[in-house]
């Protein structure tokens, strides 16, 4: 009996005891689950507030019980940087300011309101109750930031004054505020050059990053020891006209689409030397392929005009030390539609269309003035040392139609058909680099040049065209 009534107590004490531990569990959770409720009531009464035109809001907090909320206006903050948006990789800082927050914390869980958003944290993980105000969608982030200002905290029947100070401050387009390099360009759209990183510190940034990785395809990054979760979205890069950049530098390409959708590519070269041995080319030079456009002149300006031919050259290589070659040669200005020049003037401009319906031939790359050194051909070496494939297959895009072209048959396309297909195999980014010669010489004012490409941008959820960013404030008391 004595045995008995032993295990009896102690299975009772068991009992007692994790059922006590289950049940303080279970009042937990459903003092979380009713705070998630009213704290998801208080994110929509803050967007009416800061981001309509309702007035002051009231949100009753209470039926919680077990926790507190808390006001904290220094929590966290959101900076937006546009990185690399000059040629020499400069930095910007559009934005960086503090989001602050209103907390419930019971025990180790906090459910927190911050940047137009619900998170819960507990347990060393973040899970997103409802999603901020981050808005992206057709290459647009829409980024209306909500601040919270206030202090103090409150248990028990807690009940929440929610009071607009500040709507739709304009950060981003803003026409008064300048690039620091740049102090003539404005804060405007379409964004170009570069990159944008948004970046949250928060205590609870890996919901953040979940969240960004949900709603884009740019570049996420967790940073945990200084508890930063960042997306990065690439601008589009150049489309349209632009100015000739000057040997060595590059026009930025980023955003292509890869299916043939290059629908201008012209040049406009000046030249002040009457084009004699005019060598002057642009090429890519990649990780895993190599691509090269070379206009050559054999002739001049003179008093009657110009007395020569034009050749134009397509290089493309991989990694296997063949190539394709393919040359549209001894094209006479007068009657090719790819290229044309004016000799009127002291500097004569030779216009280029890569996006004409000149044919070119597919083969060995052939030169009447040799390859020279590098500064003539950027890939000089690759182009004497190796040869073009017998036959290349062009079945990568659905333009392509599987169409073989064959060396020892001569085989030719159309210039636009050809540029357009080694472009959508560097797209949807590459740089295309300015390569001027003979020699050390300029046989090319690149200052005087200019240049249109344009292009389908490519449907992809890491890109941005443009930007619009508003800073909005609410205060917020609880009793």
């Amino acid at each position: 009996m004595v045995l008995l009534l032993a295990v009896t107590v102690a299975g009772t004490t068991a009992v007692v005891a994790l059922g006590g531990v289950a049940l303080d569990e279970t009042k937990q959770a459903s003092q979380l689950t009713r705070a998630e409720h009213s704290m998801t009531l208080f994110d929509s009464r803050v967007a009416i507030s800061a981001l309509g035109e309702g007035e002051t809001q009231y949100v009753d907090l209470s039926g919680t019980g077990g926790g507190a909320y808390v006001v904290d206006d220094d929590s966290g903050w959101l900076s937006i940087t546009h990185k690399n948006y000059t040629d020499d990789g400069d930095d910007q800082e559009l934005y960086n300011e503090s989001l602050g927050s209103v907390e419930y914390r019971n025990g180790d869980a906090r459910i927190a309101y911050e940047g137009g958003g619900v998170w819960r944290t507990q347990d060393g993980g973040t899970t997103m109750v409802s999603p901020p105000e981050f808005h992206y969608r057709g290459a647009t982030l829409t980024l209306p930031v909500v601040r919270v200002s206030g202090d103090g905290s409150s248990s028990g029947d807690v009940s929440a004054r929610v009071a607009a100070t500040e709507r739709a401050h304009r950060i981003y387009p803003n026409q008064t505020a300048r690039y620091d390099e740049l102090p003539t360009d404005s804060f405007d759209n379409p964004v170009s050059n570069g990159t944008i990183v948004v970046t949250v510190h928060s205590d609870h940034y890996r919901g953040w990053a979940g969240f960004f990785e949900s709603r884009s395809e740019g570049t996420v990054t967790v940073d945990d020891a200084n508890q930063t979760a960042s997306v990065e979205l690439e601008t589009l890069g150049l489309v349209g006209e632009f100015q000739m950049p000057n040997e060595g530098t590059s026009v930025d390409v980023r955003g292509m689409a890869g299916n043939h959708n290059v629908s201008t590519f012209t040049l406009t070269l000046s030249n002040d030397q009457h084009l004699k041995n005019m060598e002057w080319g642009m090429y890519y030079d990649g990780d895993r392929r190599d691509l090269e456009l070379h206009v050559q002149a054999d002739g001049k300006c003179g008093n009657s005009g110009y007395d020569g031919t034009f050749d134009l050259t397509l290089y493309y290589a991989t990694e296997d030390g063949k190539y394709h070659g393919w040359q549209a040669t001894d094209l006479d200005p007068d009657t090719s539609d790819a290229v044309s020049i004016d000799c009127s003037s002291s500097n004569p401009e030779i216009s280029v269309d890569f996006t004409s319906s000149q044919t070119m031939t597919y083969g060995d790359i052939q030169s009447d003035k040799g390859f020279g050194n590098q500064n003539k051909w950027q890939f000089a070496p690759e182009i004497t040392d190796g040869e073009a494939y017998d036959s290349v297959t062009f079945d990568e895009h659905d333009a392509d139609s599987g169409q073989t072209f064959s060396k020892a048959a001569g085989d030719t396309a159309r210039m636009d058909f050809v540029v357009n297909h080694y472009f959508s195999l560097a797209a949807p980014q590459f740089e295309l680099t300015v390569t001027d010669g003979p020699g050390t010489s300029q046989s090319v004012d690149e200052s005087g040049s200019r240049g249109e490409l344009d292009y389908d941008q490519a449907e992809g959820g890491q890109f941005i065209t443009f930007l619009h960013v508003t800073e909005n404030e609410v205060e917020v008391d609880v009793e």
